[in-house]
């Protein structure tokens, strides 16, 4: 009996090593457009789709392939966004941490990692919409809710407010600190925002400070 070679190139092994390399080079061709348009929509907030498959570096088929329309696209980068933050939050054990140093430390991550969204914040508000928006950040609004809880309970936080109402300001103030610096009225490295998150949620002014610098070397 004889055995025919497997030609070289072909068989199941190579069949699916080519699959894995499609997928590979999908994902990679989705990260490269949304990296793309998050930097372009910085700068030109009416790009078009043509505009950003030519930043990107890929034809217009390849940013419709992933993203049939403009909506599909920021709903991509709110996507992303919300995923990076919970990434950034996800790196700190703050159980044990002193709550308003866990609340200054939560601020300054969300500041950090949001203030690379802030035109996508301002196009959500107006193009698909403050529901959108409220539901991406909602696991963050869990997480800060559960500090205010903690917070409250230990004699940290103000208890001038149901615990929802503070929650809510406390992301009110957050995105419309944000908003300042995308409309050019102010800039900050999050000490500040930071500063006036803490002194919302009923920390003296003159411990917030302190506080901060505690979280600065966390």
């Amino acid at each position: 009996m004889t055995t025919e070679a497997v030609p070289a190139g072909s068989g199941p092994a190579f069949a699916g090593a080519q699959r894995r390399g499609r997928r590979r080079d999908a994902e990679e061709n989705r990260d490269r457009i949304l990296l793309a348009a998050r930097a372009l929509l910085v700068t030109n907030p009416n790009a078009s789709m043509d505009d950003v498959a030519q930043a990107a570096g890929v034809v217009r088929r390849t940013v419709y392939a992933h993203f049939p329309n403009r909506d599909e696209l920021l709903t991509g980068l709110g996507d992303r966004a919300a995923a990076d933050m919970l990434d950034a939050l996800s790196r700190t054990d703050r159980s044990a941490l002193d709550p308003a140093v866990a609340m200054a430390d939560f601020s300054l991550t969300i500041w950090t990692a949001g203030d690379q969204y802030r035109l996508l914040i301002s196009l959500a508000e107006s193009e698909f919409g403050s529901a959108r928006l409220r539901d991406l950040l909602a696991p963050i609004r869990k997480q800060g809710l559960e500090l205010l809880v903690r917070g409250r309970d230990e004699g940290r936080f103000a208890t001038h407010l149901p615990l929802p109402v503070l929650s809510a300001a406390l992301q009110a103030v957050t995105l419309s600190l944000l908003q300042a610096v995308n409309d050019q009225l102010w800039t900050d490295d999050g000490d500040r925002a930071a500063r006036a998150v803490l002194i919302t949620a009923g920390v003296p002014a003159t411990d917030a400070d302190r506080v901060i610098q505690q979280a600065r070397a966390l």
